[in-house]
């Protein structure tokens, strides 16, 4: 046998020491290709996460706002059944509902009948897609009327998608204690606002799990103040 062909028989790989380097490499490619999909879960979970987290704290902050800058006028008729400014919050199965008139009104409509005030709801709403997905609604009127909150115009839509529940607890400054259910249109109710409002938010997170967040609104105009809008 000649020196030259043994040499180069023995630099060559055996078909077993192929064979052994696919299944190394294919192993391997399997490790990363599992720590890149887990990554890319990992990422995805956490951004929806963060995004859940801000839909929620958006949502309470701006709950908070609008409460603290809800208002009763002096110059109410309390005569009548329906009235322009009050504030009435009731528990309410898994979502508290709260309708209250405030100051935080935004005329963007040049031309209509709006002004500064405006009439707030807070509600819940099962998802017409999903009946199993309650959203937290928010409506607002384009301004104030003595008449039938359900008659008056304005635009609803989903404040906080997909809440496992609400909470509403109203304080109450002479009777330094929190209530659950507030009403400034019975006789025998406040004829006052409540001097703070905790607002309790729950979510499911992406475990499963139930997680709250809380916010505490200080309202700023708990009595009644001499305020009447000029008819234009």
């Amino acid at each position: 046998m000649r020196p030259g062909y043994a040499r180069a028989r023995d630099a060559g790989f055996t078909l077993i020491e192929v064979m052994l380097a696919l299944a190394i490499l294919t192993f391997v490619t399997a490790i990363m290709w599992g720590t890149f999909s887990q990554t890319a879960a990992d990422k995805r979970a956490l951004e929806s996460a963060q995004e859940r987290t801000q839909t929620v704290r958006v949502a309470l902050m701006r709950m908070t706002r609008e409460l603290e800058m809800a208002y009763l006028s002096g110059s109410e008729n309390t005569a009548i059944a329906e009235r322009r400014t009050f504030f009435v919050g009731s528990a309410h199965g898994d979502v508290d509902e709260v309708q209250f008139s405030n100051f935080a009104h935004q005329r963007l409509r040049a031309g209509l009948a709006e002004g500064d005030t405006a009439l707030i709801s807070y509600f819940g709403e099962r998802d017409p897609d999903d009946r199993r997905i309650l959203n937290l609604m928010r409506k607002e009127t384009r301004r104030l009327q003595a008449d039938s909150p359900t008659t008056l115009l304005g635009e609803s839509y989903i404040l906080c998608p997909d809440v496992s529940r609400v909470r509403f607890e109203y304080y109450d400054q002479t009777l330094k204690q929190w209530v659950n259910d507030w009403s400034t249109l019975n006789a025998s109710g406040q004829q006052y606002l409540p001097a703070h409002v905790r607002i309790t938010l729950t979510v499911i997170d992406e475990r499963g799990q139930e997680v709250a967040y809380s916010s505490d609104a200080r309202l700023r105009m708990s009595e009644k103040v001499a305020y009447k809008p000029v008819k234009q």
